[in-house]
């Protein structure tokens, strides 16, 4: 009797360690679409009150995208290759614990600087933090799900973008009315803390418990940036990827961090109204975006691989004269509206791109695959897509205040052909996989 109840008990038992591994894989996607969404949030919350900061500060333009962009993306960009290459090796929950304690920190400081240069400092510090949060993260998705549904999981967690612009903007142009822009600072940068520590002590890492200075030292082998560079160098499709990433987020962010500084100077809104007309836009169709571009990878990927890559491109070339009839819209609440088709577009490319990123990497190389991704087109297109708007918004206003309403509407008109490039790109990856499969 108890042979024949044997063979079942196993069944039941694999069947019991299945849903335990999927409930596992579940809570840590939940978790990681937290830190996601307060990595955004704590970025985004300074295009909210960039204007105030302008004026309480006395600051330009091209200073706006310096404090914006460059100033977080140099650090964020360049950290993210060692400690990517830690997240190959070491706890990558610990890395995600410790990035999100950092940049919240830092985040809080922002609300305290005096002037731009403290201001400066602090956004470099909130890009250090952030520098750790993005390859690790990717790269446990990746264990944690299987290849079918990773894309899926990946646009899940890119869904999370929208949602922390959504807090960010309504919540920020809310506290800006109500209190200070110091306030709005302050208050994103809290719930980071707690967040921290939920996941050094319940987000365990499947690859079990491995010291830090056993981390540190050389392994024969290893994979280094050299290496990885080496390996990605004979993959096109893959710099055309990267390539893509950079115009994606020169536009996305190059928009985002001048959209109060648009609505304010064109149509003279309050922060209030703003911050929620602003996170409802970007909440919706940011968040759909994100989760469609995801289902339709998993979707159609099955039939052909290579189609999410191209809907995502085609998607990115319809946004640009959508996001030219949203600058120079007659009224905010039609201008909102019309901006939800290119935001959508910016999170769209989320899930087809990183899965095709994780597939192009390969398993050994799956972390430094993104961290080199997030370099370039952080670099390139979160460092300079804001300072690449304020300077041409400064030179079109040739130093007249009453030209600046108009000035940015242009430097932002020029932006939005960059889409056009990025569709270019994603056409360029299905061309050189289709000649040279993965």
């Amino acid at each position: 009797m108890a042979e024949d109840i044997r063979p079942n008990e196993g069944i039941e038992n694999k069947a019991d360690i299945a849903s335990a591994s999927r409930r596992r894989a579940n809570y840590a996607l939940a978790v990681l679409f937290v830190v996601t969404m307060l990595n955004f949030l704590d970025r985004q919350v300074i295009s909210i009150v960039a204007e105030p900061i302008k004026r309480d500060l006395g600051l330009s333009d091209t200073q706006l995208g310096l404090m914006t962009g460059l100033s977080f993306a140099v650090f964020y960009t360049t950290l993210a290759i060692p400690l990517a290459a830690l997240a190959d090796r070491w706890n990558r929950s610990r890395i995600i614990a410790i990035a999100i304690a950092v940049w919240s920190l830092m985040t809080i400081l922002c609300g305290l600087a005096g002037n731009f240069v403290q201001l400066f400092l602090a956004r470099i510090g909130v890009g250090i933090g952030e520098a750790g949060s993005s390859p690790a993260s990717h790269s446990l998705i990746a264990d944690l799900f299987p290849p079918e549904r990773r894309a899926g999981a990946l646009g899940i967690m890119g869904a999370a973008v929208p949602v922390g612009a959504f807090i960010a903007y309504a919540g920020g142009g809310y506290i800006t009315e109500m209190f200070s822009w110091r306030a709005a600072f302050l208050l994103a940068g809290l719930p980071g803390i707690i967040i921290a520590l939920v996941i050094w002590f319940t987000v365990p890492d499947p690859r079990g418990k491995v010291s830090l200075a056993k981390a540190l030292q050389p392994v024969p082998g290893e994979v280094t940036l050299r290496s990885a560079l080496l390996d990605l160098s004979r993959k096109p499709a893959y710099w055309h990827l990267v390539a893509a990433g950079v115009m994606v987020q020169f536009v996305s962010y190059g928009l985002a961090s001048f959209y109060g500084s648009l609505f304010v100077r064109v149509h003279a809104m309050n922060y209030g109204e703003l911050g929620w007309k602003l996170g409802v836009m970007v909440g919706l169709t940011g968040g759909f975006g994100a989760w469609f571009g995801g289902k339709v990878g998993d979707i159609i990927g099955k039939r052909d691989p290579l189609m999410p890559l191209l809907v995502s491109g085609l998607v990115l070339v319809l946004a640009a004269p959508g996001m030219i009839a949203a600058i120079y819209a007659d009224n905010a609440n039609a201008a909102i509206m019309l901006l939800g088709f290119p935001t959508f577009a910016a999170t769209f490319y989320f899930g087809p791109s990183f899965a095709a990123v994780q597939t192009l990497a390969g398993d050994r190389t799956r972390a430094m695959a993104v961290a080199i991704y997030l370099l370039i087109a952080g670099l390139i297109g979160l460092g300079l897509g804001p300072v690449f708007v304020g300077s041409l918004s400064d030179h079109f206003a040739h130093g007249a205040t009453e030209l600046e309403a108009s000035a940015l509407q242009q430097a932002l008109a020029v932006l939005a052909l960059f889409n056009l490039w990025a569709g270019f790109h994603y056409w360029r990856v299905w061309v050189w996989i289709k000649r040279e499969p993965a």
